[in-house]
């Protein structure tokens, strides 16, 4: 249909370009040519009669000279109206058409270099990105055979390479998927979208093994992303099956702390509870219930702290979003902030349960708060339970309500 619709439009710009050169040069210019031969005939009568009237002609001249310059007016159009060589009025024609053929070839030639008829075939692939696995398999076969066209044609183009990695993708053709992304970061360069659907590929492809190749993947993830859900818990897992539970949990809390889908984030909530088992009580070990009095604020972010009495750094964090209360947190070396700086190195701390209203661990007007005791951790031989309720700041404190509990060792 494309072809169609271009060798219309050709030949209608050919038949544009041709009409007026294929008239006869003699017929363009006649009408032309009479005006202008009239328009003189008029000048040089007026300039007459301004003789005339100077005293330059006289009276009985006047008629002599009109008629003199009618005659060469007249003599000189006759001639420029000499018929046109038959031989000279072909090969003009010839010209013509030549002229009208190399531009054609030329608009052929470079449409086909720099254009692409073949591109309305992929009108809609994006829709590909929607279609479900199970119920839209058909569709996604036609779209992954067109696609595969498409790149074997035009092997520079990045967007189809994309496409095409993620209709193999959702065909669980992992290797082949994984490589149509390879192509398209070759294409395109380093891509947020590329890199997080070629490191599934390649990690499905290598059925959950996490190689060099794929790591490298996941650190230029994480380089813009640090706490991205699927990198984490693709080394969760990775940890998890070495036997580093430890490891595994710290990876699963950093990536608890992104507001995700609930189906998310109740498959990385059984991954916790899970490699916690296998873990067993680090010692020491801070379980903190949390409840809640009243209506969350929508978006809240809920901190558990374990630091410094009175503050300073903390040695061990969680942050969750503010949901499904109440729940309880275990604070320990597994989610310690820095290794450097382990809970179980700590001497005496405070356990600090904060919903921030904007987001940010640091204490703002509005926060709703509870904070321990001082805990003497050097005590501990087991997991001590802390039971701490949040609600909202009392009107007119402009401070953070703080409920405190004794804690005994």
């Amino acid at each position: 249909m494309f072809w169609v619709y271009a060798a219309a439009l050709l030949c209608l710009a050919a038949l544009f370009i041709a009409w007026p050169l294929l008239r006869s040069p003699r017929r363009l210019t006649r009408v032309s040519r009479e005006a202008t031969v009239k328009a003189l005939y008029r000048d040089r009568l007026a300039e007459i009669a301004n003789e005339l009237h100077g005293g330059t002609i006289a009276a009985e001249d006047r008629a002599q000279v009109e008629a003199e310059l009618g005659s060469s007016l007249l003599a000189d159009y006759a001639a420029d109206s000499t018929p046109l060589n038959p031989t000279d009025a072909r090969l003009g024609r010839g010209l013509v058409v030549a002229t009208v053929l190399l531009v054609i070839a030329g608009v052929l030639f470079i449409y086909n270099g720099l254009g692409d008829p073949a591109a309305d075939r992929l009108l809609g692939a994006e829709s590909l990105l929607r279609l479900d696995p199970e119920a839209d398999r058909e569709a996604l076969l036609v779209w992954q055979e067109k696609l595969r066209e498409r790149v074997a044609a035009r092997p520079a183009d990045a967007q189809s390479w994309y496409l095409l990695g993620h209709s193999e993708l959702q065909l669980a053709e992992y290797q082949r998927s994984s490589e149509a992304f390879a192509m398209a970061y070759a294409q395109f360069g380093a891509d947020p979208n590329i890199d997080v659907y070629w490191l599934q590929a390649r990690y499905l492809a290598a059925n959950g093994q996490v190689d060099s190749a794929t790591r490298s993947i996941a650190e230029r993830i994480l380089q813009r992303d640090p706490n991205h859900p699927l990198v984490l818990e693709m080394y969760a897992i990775d940890a998890y099956q070495s036997g580093d539970y430890r490891t595994s949990v710290g990876h699963l809390n950093r990536a608890l702390s992104r507001a995700i889908n609930p189906s998310q984030r109740a498959a990385l909530q059984d991954g916790m509870r899970e490699a916690r088992t296998r873990l067993g009580d680090l010692t020491p070990s801070l379980d903190v219930a949390i409840a809640v009095s009243g209506d969350v604020p929508h978006g809240a972010m809920l901190f558990v702290i374990a630091r410094p009495m009175g503050g300073g750094m903390p040695f061990a964090v969680v942050r969750r979003p503010a949901v499904d209360f109440p729940r309880s947190i275990r604070l320990d070396d597994a989610v310690s902030m820095n290794p450097a700086q382990l809970l179980s190195q700590a001497g005496a701390v405070e356990v600090v349960v904060r919903l921030s209203l904007n987001g940010t661990p640091m204490a703002q007007s509005g926060d709703w708060e509870w904070r321990s005791q001082p805990i003497e951790l050097a005590a501990l031989a087991e997991p001590l339970q802390l039971d701490a309720t949040l609600a909202a700041p009392q009107p007119g404190t402009g401070a953070p309500t703080t409920a405190t509990r004794p804690v005994l060792p």
